[in-house]
């Protein structure tokens, strides 16, 4: 009897990391089904940021919700007056908004992101972790050099895994040119190439940081190299400088005095290699495109300034004030502080930050970890928005920081 119970527990801690190693993998896709309503066109034209979304990865999630359910509940029944409070900041937004249907989507959109972070703050920091993101790298990698070699989409298999169609003739894609060469910036199975590189960039720094994968040095080292060439080949130079500044500090703070020349040669690499990739063009117009837009988000929060404009209505608002450009340029304000501000007001920006700095940040002041990923995310939100926008990188957000407060090691 005993014997069988120990097999049936095994079994299921076997599939449970099964679920969430394929969760994992699939994270950088973006297979998904659309729901248009009458919000969701602006001018005649649909636009995804206001449309419904069922991601394969929702399906996903709903599985892990499942299967780590009691976790979930706990955690609830503890911090059940913050939550409480919480809860009540959230569904007067939705009230509140002009659709509340638009904001009760990305309510559900914000829960999802809070109990993720709950199934991942007790997940041990194993190899399940490394071997999901390694491969779904490795795959990314693959498919972005196939985009860059063919100025197009591959489509086929990857369109499965929520690939867009992509061509260097198409209006709207993202292109960059060196020495007179103009070509397509790979995507991977991403809705940008910025959102590419964000989504690798703090996982590049999760690994480095993080010293309970050193045990898997060799496997550690090569994804750090895939993720590496992912941010160097989305010709992100926001991404890639960040990349540049946090690798230097960190170079600085495990410096050998026994192999100065070890860091100054890997030092100068990274420093050539970005100097070359900084010299590609991409679009000419993306820093005026940046201010207008963060004027017009200021705009939009004065308007609406304590209790915001509604969650996900921040286009709706957008598309009200005139743009100057000769084609349909509709985009959220590339800075998440702001757009945060804008769609939620003041009173629920400042009760979260406390409420962060109370449960999280205050307690993880000396990880090393919790801050490189801190300031990835910090500096790339200062200049985009995808952290809040895009499937991929709104969850890979509650997956990393949750592992990073996890005290539990691979070897525990």
């Amino acid at each position: 009897m005993k014997t069988n119970r120990k097999k049936q527990r095994d079994n299921r801690v076997y599939f449970n990391h099964f679920i969430t190693g394929l969760f994992l993998f699939l994270l950088p896709t973006q297979l998904g089904r659309h729901f248009f309503f009458n919000f969701s066109y602006v001018s005649g034209v649909k636009v995804d940021y206001l449309s419904f979304v069922l991601y394969f990865t929702d399906l996903l999630f709903l599985v892990l919700l499942v299967l780590y359910r009691k976790r979930i509940i706990d955690n609830l029944k503890k911090n059940l007056k913050q939550i409480l409070i919480l809860l009540f900041f959230l569904i007067s937004n939705i009230l509140i908004s002009q659709y509340p249907a638009l904001s009760f989507y990305r309510f559900l959109k914000i829960l999802e992101l809070y109990f993720i972070f709950i199934i991942f703050k007790n997940f041990k920091k194993n190899k399940t972790l490394l071997i999901s993101f390694l491969f779904g790298g490795l795959l990314q990698l693959i498919l972005c050099f196939f985009q860059l070699y063919q100025k197009s989409s591959l489509q086929g298999f990857f369109y499965y895994l929520g690939e867009r169609y992509l061509s260097l003739s198409q209006a709207g894609v993202a292109k960059a040119s060196f020495a007179g060469t103009e070509f397509l910036r790979p995507y991977g199975t991403f809705s940008h190439p910025n959102s590419l590189a964000g989504f690798y960039l703090l996982l590049y720094f999760y690994f480095l940081a993080n010293k309970d994968f050193n045990q898997f040095i060799f496997l550690k080292n090569l994804l750090l190299l895939i993720f590496s060439l992912l941010i160097f080949i989305s010709f992100s130079k926001v991404a890639v400088v960040t990349y540049l500044i946090l690798n230097f500090f960190y170079g600085m703070r495990h410096l050998k005095l026994n192999c100065r020349v070890c860091l100054l040669a890997k030092i100068l690499l990274i420093f050539i290699m970005t100097f070359v990739f900084l010299q590609t063009k991409t679009d000419p117009l993306s820093l005026e495109k940046r201010i207008d837009l963060f004027k017009n988000g200021l705009s939009i929060f004065l308007s609406h300034p304590l209790f915001g404009i509604g969650l996900g209505h921040y286009l709706i608002y957008q598309a009200q004030i005139p743009m100057k450009y000769p084609y349909f340029f509709l985009q959220p304000v590339h800075n998440i502080f702001l757009l945060f501000l804008a769609e939620t007001g003041l009173f629920f920006t400042i009760f979260l930050i406390y409420l962060l700095w109370q449960r999280l940040i205050k307690h993880n002041l000396k990880n090393i970890s919790f801050w490189f990923c801190f300031l990835a995310v910090f500096l790339t939100g200062f200049f985009d928005h995808y952290w809040l926008t895009l499937q991929q990188n709104w969850l890979l957000l509650g997956v990393v920081f949750g592992t990073i407060v996890n005290k539990k090691s691979v070897n525990d």
